[in-house]
């Protein structure tokens, strides 16, 4: 299938949907006690970090879906941002209480939110038919190299994909009973939270699917990017609240080893040796 390049309304909305996050994200990363301003519902440091540091992945896979303009390039980080939109509407409507409709914050969440989300599911579906047929192409982004995981990488890219997705629709679902997979004292989880965290594990979880079935290396880069970029900054988290992270059960060194899980996966992707030319 002939790629094609991104339409502009798509790229414009992809920058804007990057700068925001870059802002909130860095400042909850940097700064929990801003949550208050910027966030309908109160959580821990740790938790406000982290929830930074997941908003940080989407940035690298907006920014550089928009710089190497290609439909093969942007179609997963589409996949993962369009699944980060549907969840985190989903968990709002389910705790619609919770929010204050004379704030910005709560129309900035559902409607900037619905927007997005609506772009994104256009782009996905018409992606290969929208824009203009390619005419050139980013050297960084090896050709046409085919992506060479081995039949090991493989297996292991599919088991953390179902793995991922399973926690994120038990994140969802169980609310906070699902605090003994939790990684704070005592099972520290809100509903709320639980469903918010349910987006990242869900959206990296199909990223991992579709890896494991890619055929060019470029279509798997930036989600790499991406997944580096979260696994640096939840490790960064777990640094500097160290204090806070007391799992409750087995389940929760798992949620605390998931950072360090993408930052090998990611930089396993971006290896010379992942593609193939032949």
């Amino acid at each position: 299938m002939e790629d094609r390049t991104l339409p502009i309304w798509l790229k414009a909305v992809l920058v804007v949907m990057a700068v925001m996050q870059l802002i909130f994200g860095l400042t909850l990363l940097l700064n929990p006690g801003a949550l208050t301003s910027m966030w309908p519902w109160p959580m821990t440091a740790v938790t406000t970090r982290l929830l930074g540091s997941s908003t940080l992945v989407s940035v690298p896979l907006a920014l550089l879906s928009v710089w190497f303009d290609r439909f093969s390039v942007a179609r997963i980080p589409m996949v993962m941002m369009l699944t980060y939109r549907v969840m985190q509407i989903g968990a709002g409507l389910v705790h619609l209480g919770r929010f204050d409709f004379t704030s910005p914050t709560t129309w900035n969440y559902f409607g900037g939110g619905s927007v997005a989300l609506v772009v994104l599911l256009i782009g996905l579906l018409r992606g290969a038919s929208l824009g203009r047929p390619v005419t050139g192409a980013h050297s960084f982004l090896r050709g046409s190299a085919k992506l060479d995981l081995n039949r090991g990488g493989t297996l292991v890219f599919n088991f953390m994909g179902v793995l991922f997705v399973i926690l994120g629709v038990l994140f969802f679902l169980l609310g906070d009973q699902a605090g003994f997979m939790w990684f704070e004292a005592g099972g520290n989880l809100t509903s709320l939270t639980a469903r918010l965290f349910s987006s990242p594990l869900l959206g990296l979880g199909l990223a991992l699917l579709l890896i494991a079935r890619a055929h060019l290396w470029r279509a798997v880069f930036v989600p790499a990017v991406g997944m580096i970029t979260f696994g640096a900054a939840g490790i960064l988290t777990l640094l500097l609240e160290s204090a806070s992270v007391q799992p409750p059960t087995a389940f929760g060194y798992f949620i605390i080893a998931t950072p360090v899980i993408l930052l090998i996966l990611g930089l396993y992707l971006i290896l010379p040796n992942r593609s193939n030319l032949e």
